[in-house]
């Protein structure tokens, strides 16, 4: 019984990584979407969204339903509260792509031309959230207290980034419009850039939550912002017999990200699930 109750939280974790591979992947989807006027690819990416909400909410279930007929304890409850957790997080990170697909979608239904300025903003932020989200993956595998302090100056490109397309926009808000519902349109789609700045601030929530899981502290951004490596992993204590945190099996849900957003050492051990699967 205990062996069956321990395979089912390795598979509940496994699936919490696989969805926050999906939501990665179908967030590069939406904004190329968006960036292209590429309406087929904003339809696909809005449909994946709905499926990973599903996922969200079969995983939900699934841990409940642990936690109600199994009675964990310790690291094994601390680890059913992280999934759940993580898994609410991944359900608003999939709200935050389905608008962007949403908003990919009406730029091009209402012939909004974004300024080149802004378009190159958008990319340039994207792809500083693409770099959170392989951070966060990396923290989560690896269980990494280090890379969950980094996050916070990853986060600042995010939101330089943000700042400045509405500084843009708002020397944009001048231009010459058709009428008042085509300003309204345009101004609904440059909430994307609104939507990539709470991805990143979402994604950081999750990793955070690994302070809790590996230390047991229920610490928020402000105590974790204030302490330094050394305190982290002074905290740091056992996983218990259920709790087997393995980063090569880990990675083999997160396989499909881009080497060059999950850095160096998660992107080695894709490489060798890649080469073991051989």
């Amino acid at each position: 019984m205990r062996k069956l109750f321990s395979s089912q939280l390795i598979e509940a974790r496994h699936e919490m990584l696989s969805i926050f591979e999906s939501i990665d992947l179908t967030l590069h989807d939406a904004v190329t979407a968006f960036v292209t006027d590429d309406m087929e690819l904003a339809r696909r990416a809005k449909k994946k969204t709905y499926k990973i909400d599903a996922r969200c909410a079969n995983l939900e279930a699934v841990c409940y339903n642990l936690i109600a007929t199994q009675s964990p304890v310790a690291s094994d409850f601390r680890l059913l509260q992280t999934i759940i957790y993580i898994d609410f997080n991944l359900q608003r990170m999939s709200d935050k792509v389905r608008r962007i697909a949403r908003a990919a979608k009406r730029k091009v239904n209402n012939d909004i031309e974004f300024p080149a300025e802004m378009v190159a903003l958008i990319e340039q932020e994207a792809a500083s959230v693409y770099q959170v989200l392989g951070s966060t993956a990396a923290a989560l595998v690896n269980n990494d207290l280090a890379a969950v302090l980094a996050l916070s100056e990853e986060d600042e490109a995010v939101h330089g980034a943000y700042q400045e397309f509405f500084r843009v926009f708002n020397r944009t808000e001048t231009m010459e419009v058709a009428d008042d519902a085509q300003m309204d349109d345009f101004r609904r789609t440059v909430m994307v850039s609104r939507y990539l700045d709470r991805i990143a601030n979402i994604a950081m929530e999750s990793a955070y939550r690994l302070v809790f899981l590996l230390t047991g502290q229920r610490w928020g951004a402000d105590d974790i912002a204030d302490a330094d490596e050394e305190e982290l992993e002074s905290m740091r204590i056992p996983s218990g017999e259920g709790v087997t945190l393995d980063p090569v099996s880990d990675a083999r849900y997160v396989s499909a990200l881009a080497p060059d957003e999950v850095g160096s050492e998660l992107a080695a051990l894709i490489a060798r699930v890649g080469t073991d699967g051989e």
